[in-house]
Protein backbone atom coordinates (compact mmCIF):
# COMPACT_ATOMS: atom_id res chain seq x y z
CA UNK A 1 0.00 0.00 0.00
CA UNK A 2 1.55 3.51 -1.08
CA UNK A 3 0.96 6.45 1.38
CA UNK A 4 -1.60 8.04 -1.15
CA UNK A 5 -4.13 4.53 -1.00
CA UNK A 6 -3.55 5.08 2.94
CA UNK A 7 -5.06 8.83 2.59
CA UNK A 8 -7.33 7.73 0.45
CA UNK A 9 -9.00 5.26 3.02
CA UNK A 10 -8.49 7.55 5.74
CA UNK A 11 -10.27 10.27 4.00
CA UNK A 12 -13.21 7.70 3.14
CA UNK A 13 -13.03 6.23 6.61
CA UNK A 14 -13.57 10.16 8.42
CA UNK A 15 -16.54 10.69 6.14
CA UNK A 16 -18.70 7.54 6.65
CA UNK A 17 -17.62 7.06 10.47
CA UNK A 18 -17.15 10.49 11.79
CA UNK A 19 -14.99 11.87 13.89
CA UNK A 20 -15.78 10.34 17.18
CA UNK A 21 -16.54 6.55 15.68
CA UNK A 22 -12.67 7.37 14.01
CA UNK A 23 -11.05 7.25 17.37
CA UNK A 24 -13.10 4.61 18.07
CA UNK A 25 -11.88 1.96 15.38
CA UNK A 26 -8.59 3.72 15.46
CA UNK A 27 -7.85 2.62 19.21
CA UNK A 28 -9.53 -0.72 18.40
CA UNK A 29 -7.36 -1.42 15.33
CA UNK A 30 -4.06 -0.65 17.67
CA UNK A 31 -5.11 -3.17 19.99
CA UNK A 32 -5.92 -6.13 17.28
CA UNK A 33 -2.61 -4.86 15.41
CA UNK A 34 -0.74 -5.60 19.39
CA UNK A 35 -2.29 -8.87 20.10
CA UNK A 36 -1.62 -9.96 16.40
CA UNK A 37 2.04 -8.75 17.02
CA UNK A 38 2.27 -10.62 20.37
CA UNK A 39 0.74 -13.54 18.77
CA UNK A 40 3.50 -13.96 16.26
CA UNK A 41 6.36 -12.46 18.58
CA UNK A 42 4.89 -15.63 20.98
CA UNK A 43 4.98 -18.14 18.17
CA UNK A 44 8.09 -17.47 16.75
CA UNK A 45 9.44 -17.72 20.42
CA UNK A 46 7.89 -21.06 20.64
CA UNK A 47 9.76 -22.34 17.47
CA UNK A 48 13.09 -20.99 18.71
CA UNK A 49 13.11 -23.23 21.95
CA UNK A 50 11.84 -26.21 19.64
CA UNK A 51 14.69 -25.59 17.19
CA UNK A 52 17.09 -25.55 20.86
CA UNK A 53 15.31 -28.58 22.51
CA UNK A 54 15.89 -30.59 19.15
CA UNK A 55 19.46 -29.79 18.66
CA UNK A 56 19.62 -30.44 22.05
CA UNK A 57 18.31 -33.77 22.05
CA UNK A 58 20.65 -34.58 18.89
CA UNK A 59 23.94 -33.89 20.45
CA UNK A 60 22.52 -35.68 23.90
CA UNK A 61 22.00 -38.65 21.30
CA UNK A 62 26.12 -38.38 20.06
CA UNK A 63 27.09 -37.93 23.48
CA UNK A 64 25.71 -40.39 25.16
CA UNK A 65 28.17 -43.57 24.61
CA UNK A 66 31.02 -41.15 25.64
CA UNK A 67 29.04 -40.59 29.03
CA UNK A 68 29.05 -44.82 29.55
CA UNK A 69 33.29 -44.36 28.67
CA UNK A 70 32.96 -41.26 31.50
CA UNK A 71 30.87 -43.68 33.73
CA UNK A 72 33.87 -46.30 33.02
CA UNK A 73 36.23 -43.71 34.21
CA UNK A 74 34.87 -43.16 37.60
CA UNK A 75 34.55 -46.02 38.23
CA UNK A 76 37.86 -46.87 37.48
CA UNK A 77 39.06 -43.21 39.51
CA UNK A 78 37.22 -44.43 42.28
CA UNK A 79 38.72 -47.85 42.61
CA UNK A 80 42.31 -45.38 42.44
CA UNK A 81 40.50 -43.61 45.15
CA UNK A 82 40.37 -46.51 47.18
CA UNK A 83 43.59 -47.61 46.85
CA UNK A 84 45.15 -44.21 47.97
CA UNK A 85 43.24 -44.89 51.31
CA UNK A 86 44.23 -48.34 51.67
CA UNK A 87 47.86 -47.71 50.82
CA UNK A 88 47.74 -44.48 53.35
CA UNK A 89 46.18 -46.41 56.07
CA UNK A 90 49.35 -48.98 55.44
CA UNK A 91 51.60 -46.10 55.70
CA UNK A 92 49.95 -44.91 59.13
CA UNK A 93 50.13 -48.41 60.46
CA UNK A 94 53.82 -48.99 59.07
CA UNK A 95 54.37 -45.11 60.85
CA UNK A 96 53.21 -46.37 64.06
CA UNK A 97 55.08 -49.53 64.24
CA UNK A 98 58.39 -47.05 63.81
CA UNK A 99 57.22 -44.83 66.23
CA UNK A 100 57.02 -48.20 68.93
CA UNK A 101 60.91 -49.05 67.91
CA UNK A 102 63.61 -48.79 69.95
CA UNK A 103 66.00 -45.71 69.00
CA UNK A 104 68.43 -48.82 67.60
CA UNK A 105 66.22 -49.94 65.37
CA UNK A 106 64.82 -52.92 66.93
CA UNK A 107 61.08 -53.27 67.94
CA UNK A 108 60.35 -53.34 72.23
CA UNK A 109 59.37 -56.80 72.06
CA UNK A 110 62.75 -57.71 70.72
CA UNK A 111 64.24 -55.65 72.92
CA UNK A 112 62.74 -56.68 76.61
CA UNK A 113 63.97 -60.14 75.01
CA UNK A 114 67.42 -58.71 75.02
CA UNK A 115 67.71 -57.54 78.27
Amino acid sequence: MDFPELILILAVAFIFLGPEKMVEVATKLGEFLRKIRETWDELRYQMYLESINKKIMEESKEVQPQEDLSIKEEEGVYDLVEKEKVEEVDKEDGAAGASQDAPDGASEGTKKQAD
